[in-house]
Order: C-alpha cells, then sequence, then structure tokens
C-alpha cells in the first residue's frame, strides 16, 4: 500500500510539472523581463490573508493585466484593463482564489506565473514564490494559524521526513539543483500544510558578442542578460567615467534578454546586468578604440585545459599581418597569421596581454581570466534545523541544538 501510494503521489507530480512547463506556451511568448511578483513572497496563504500581484517590465505596453487560472478557467483578476503599474489586490482570500497567476499585455506577451494555493486549515508552509538563485540560502517557515508562537516542525521533502525544527523554521545553505522538489510541514496536533514547489534558477550571467572585450569605433555588439527569468525586470548597467546608465536608448535595440549597441562610440567601461531586486551578474569590461589594432580575447573567462586564440586585427585591412604577442609587458614571440594559440591554458596564463602590428600600431591590454573546471553538482546537501542530537524518524522533540541533516541521515555539527 505504501508503493502503491507513493507511486500515485510521483505520478501527480509529474503531471502537475508537465501542466507547469507546458503553460502559456500555445498563445504567448514569454518574456523573461516580464515579471510578476506577489506580496507577501509566499505560495501559501491562510484564508482571509492579503494577496497583492504585482506587474513589472510592461512599461513598453499600453495595455496590460493579471490573468488567473481557477480550476481550469482563465479569467481577468482585474476587471479592466490597467494602463500603468498597478496591482491586483486580494484584500479577503479565500479557498476558491487557489490557482495559477500571471501577468500578460495585449494578448501576446506574458511573465512567469505563479500557483498560489488559500487553505481553510491551520498549517502553511511558506517557502518562496519565485525560484531562488543557485549558491543562495533559502529559509522555509511552518506557521500555525492559531499562534505567532514557535512551534516544532516536522518538514518533509518529496514526502520524505528531512528531520524537525523547534523554530518550525528550516534553512538550505547554498542551494543547487539537487534542492528542488515538492516541500510541505507538519505540526503535531494542528495539521500539515499543503506541498509547494521550490524551483532553483541558474546564476545570472552576461554575455557579450561577439567574445570579446576590444572594439573599434562603430563596430556593433550585443550584450545578452542570461539566468533572469522569474527575476524583476533586469537592467544592463554600463559605468563610464564613474556613472552609472542603462543601455543608451539612442543607438540600442533592446529585447527581452539582449541589448544592442549598433556603432559602439565612446562606450568604453564595464557592463553587468542588474535586477530590480539588485542582483547582479559579473562583468564585462569593453575597450573601444579610435586606433588601428585591437587583440581580440575572449571576454569571459576560459575554463583550464581549454585552448585560446588571440588574434591581433588592423582596422584597415582583413588580411594577415605579422604581429608581436605580449603578456604582462613582456615579448611572448610573433605570428605571421595575426594569431595566436595557446594550448591547455592553466591558472598561470592568467594575465595582460597586448598586440603589436609593425607600422599600424598597438593594442590596448586586455585581461585574460582562467577559471578551474565546474565542481561536480553530486556533494551532499545540508539543512540546517533545529533538532535533538539523539532524534529518530518520526519524532518530534527538540533541545534548541543546531545540527546538520544530509537527506535522511543526522550529523552533528
Amino acid at each position: 500500500m505504501e508503493v502503491t501510494a507513493l507511486c500515485i503521489r510521483l505520478v501527480i507530480h509529474v503531471l502537475m510539472l508537465l501542466a507547469a512547463e507546458d503553460q502559456h506556451c500555445y498563445c504567448t511568448e514569454k518574456a523573461d523581463a516580464a515579471f510578476l511578483r506577489v506580496a507577501p513572497n509566499k505560495l501559501q496563504f491562510f484564508e482571509y490573508d492579503s494577496i497583492s500581484f504585482d506587474c513589472e517590465g510592461f512599461d513598453d505596453f499600453p495595455k496590460w493585466r493579471v490573468m488567473k487560472r481557477i480550476m481550469g478557467v482563465e479569467t481577468i483578476c482585474r476587471p479592466k484593463w490597467e494602463t500603468s503599474r498597478g496591482r491586483c489586490f486580494i484584500e479577503n482570500a479565500f479557498e476558491l482564489d487557489s490557482g495559477e497567476y500571471w501577468c500578460e499585455a495585449n494578448g501576446t506577451m506574458s511573465s512567469n506565473s505563479i500557483t498560489i494555493s488559500v487553505t481553510a486549515g491551520s498549517v502553511i508552509l511558506e517557502s518562496p514564490a519565485l525560484p531562488v538563485m543557485e549558491g543562495k540560502t533559502v529559509t522555509l517557515s511552518c506557521r500555525n494559524k492559531t499562534t505567532s508562537s514557535n512551534l516544532t516542525a516536522d518538514f518533509y521533502k518529496d514526502g520524505l521526513l528531512m528531520g524537525s525544527s523547534c523554530t518550525g523554521n528550516k534553512t538550505i545553505h547554498s542551494v543547487s539543483r539537487y534542492d528542488e522538489g515538492f516541500y510541505k510541514c507538519r505540526i503535531s496536533g494542528a495539521g500539515e500544510s499543503a506541498e509547494s514547489w521550490l524551483a532553483v534558477r541558474d546564476s545570472v550571467s552576461l554575455h557579450v558578442v561577439p567574445n570579446r572585450v576590444q572594439f573599434f569605433e562603430n563596430e556593433s555588439l550585443t550584450f545578452h542578460c542570461e539566468g533572469f527569468s522569474g527575476s524583476a525586470g533586469w537592467k544592463l548597467v554600463h559605468q563610464l567615467k564613474g556613472e552609472l546608465i542603462t543601455c543608451r536608448p539612442f543607438s540600442k535595440e533592446t529585447t527581452w534578454s539582449s541589448c544592442t549597441i549598433t556603432n559602439v562610440y565612446p562606450d568604453s567601461g564595464e557592463y553587468w546586468c542588474e535586477t530590480g531586486e539588485g542582483e547582479r551578474s559579473n562583468s564585462i569590461h569593453i575597450n573601444v578604440t579610435a586606433g588601428s589594432v585591437i587583440l581580440e580575447s575572449p571576454a569571459l573567462p576560459v575554463m583550464e585545459g581549454n585552448n585560446v586564440t588571440l588574434s591581433c586585427r588592423n582596422k584597415t585591412t582583413s588580411s594577415n599581418l605579422t604581429a608581436g604577442f605580449y603578456k604582462d609587458g613582456l615579448l611572448m614571440g610573433s605570428s605571421s597569421t595575426g594569431e595566436m594559440i595557446i594550448h591547455s591554458v592553466s591558472r598561470s596564463d592568467e594575465g595582460l596581454y597586448k598586440c603589436k602590428i609593425s607600422g599600424a600600431g598597438e593594442s590596448a591590454e586586455s585581461w585574460l581570466a582562467v577559471r578551474d573546471e565546474d565542481e561536480s553538482l553530486s556533494g551532499p546537501v545540508y539543512y540546517t534545523l533545529d533538532l535533538d542530537e539523539t532524534q529518530q524518524p518520526g519524532e518530534s522533540y527538540c533541545d534548541q541544538k543546531a545540527i546538520r541533516v544530509h537527506t535522511t541521515d543526522l550529523v552533528a555539527k
């Protein structure tokens, strides 16, 4: 019977995930910068709680609205189109408000969706409504409707007991994809919460195309912000002579995930992606020159063991010219093709590189960064709970001693 129940639970979870993956794709285009925020930032609510839905990233659309799907029926959260930023506010939520919510503009562009659960029961699990970025810390809280006092709570992931907490809180440190799953909690004598899916997303990153850091004046380049899906509307930030500005409005083409500068000048400086929540990506320092020579080197760190090609380019000709290559001011050698290959790069190859073409000039210096091989995600995942060191599965007492929990095994700090 237990095996059958577990199989049924897994089938239900798979169906829910497939439905979440497929929603909206048949009728609207999902926009990474278009963003639905729910306040308070959680998925489960008691009846009579207040809930607010805000749409961000729809400023360029004259008409947008919050939509909801409840028991398969799609309706507008508010009965009229919104013409500026606003919110859909539910003052007293009921079970019938449980369902999926999202933002939509002109019926063609949609945001992420959030599925909330409103219960008439006594216990809810407070977990983030939006995907959590890898490496961040997440706290799950088990709440009792009838009291604000901390009560001992059991926490479950995918139906399996993880442990108990005296404070009703569980902290997941440095979350990874392995932490994704269905979570719920139980308070003895009060009941248990519904299950909520905890989603984890990749770290945010900035890429530049073409993949280099030096450009001639009037060239075009495109910045791509990746990993911002489910974040407050992102922006590309440029630091020029100490001043912070966004991607220039007079020479750019902006989509939901990129910013193209068609004629770079004077656009030297540091660039990074940033969300309204303050999350920042890596930064890339771009050098735009009015000179005749540039060094083409990778804009992002190169993984150890890979080969790297450095190219010396002359603005006035596409022909191969003999070029001298320098690292940290010292001549490394010359190449008749204008290219130099560094085989199987290592940390010792990091440094400032430049090149020189006789009769044309020399490039600026650019830093070549090398990173370690990607670390495996197969290591143990640790959670912090207030737990008794001798606690057995199913027991709910504790002595306020913090220990580390590795899946179902308990290991004292």
